[in-house]
């Protein structure tokens, strides 16, 4: 008698469960397809930039200067990769903005944030 009380409370407990679970997975549900009908669009902003700033020295084929041209992308700013260009290229990377993981080698170089923004910069070369 015992194994049977316990197999009808598991069952009315499931019964009990089914739709309690069925209206939390809806809510949940209309939940996100609210927030992401809300989210806003890319604004203007994450627009590709570009800009020419100043670094540390390169030579590239016969070419010699301290010219770079910055990209930035995702939203990330040129003015910031601009501003930081010296520091990150005199020191290959090891410093950056706060926030930006950033590689540079002989001239070159990218710096990327964790939420995608990416600003890269190459020598600006004569043609």
């Amino acid at each position: 008698m015992s194994t049977r009380s316990k197999s009808a409370s598991r069952r009315s407990l499931g019964a009990v469960l089914r739709p309690a679970i069925l209206v939390v997975a809806l809510a949940l549900l209309a939940t996100c397809a609210t927030a992401g009908a809300a989210a806003p669009a890319r604004d203007a902003s994450a627009a590709p930039c570009t800009a020419t700033a100043t670094g540390a020295p390169w030579s590239y084929k016969g070419q010699k200067g301290t010219l770079y041209t910055v990209l930035g992308e995702n939203g990330a700013s040129c003015s910031l990769g601009a501003k930081w260009l010296k520091r990150i290229t005199t020191s290959h990377g090891t410093k950056s903005p706060t926030g930006w993981t950033c590689l540079a080698t002989s001239g070159i170089g990218e710096c990327q944030t964790k939420g995608g923004g990416i600003f890269e910069f190459t020598p600006k070369l004569k043609k």
